[in-house]
């Protein structure tokens, strides 16, 4: 499955409205699985000093993480194919 990073320009963004959305975005994940579309979230890292959010997530395709966040209502500024290294120096 592929990989797409996330990135969001978030001015003003908090940390606790970041976990908000993140518990909407899972409950997307899982509406979405039950109609036939696995997207899973690996990891989401905040810098607030820049007011940036970057995310990850495996899914089938771009559109399928888009409709994600739309329907998380979570603001994204471009989504693209990513390749991920683990600490295990592979490449997903």
């Amino acid at each position: 499955m592929p990989t797409y990073l996330v990135e969001r320009y978030w001015p003003g963004v908090t940390s606790e409205q970041l976990l908000q959305a993140l518990r909407r975005a899972r409950q997307v994940m899982e509406e979405m699985g039950g109609e036939g579309t696995q997207v899973r979230d690996i990891s989401c890292t905040l810098i607030p000093g820049e007011e940036v959010v970057f995310s990850v997530y495996d899914g089938p395709s771009a559109s399928a993480v888009q409709q994600l966040n739309e329907r998380a209502e979570i603001l994204f500024s471009r989504i693209v194919e990513a390749l991920v290294v683990t600490r295990e120096h592979r490449i997903r």
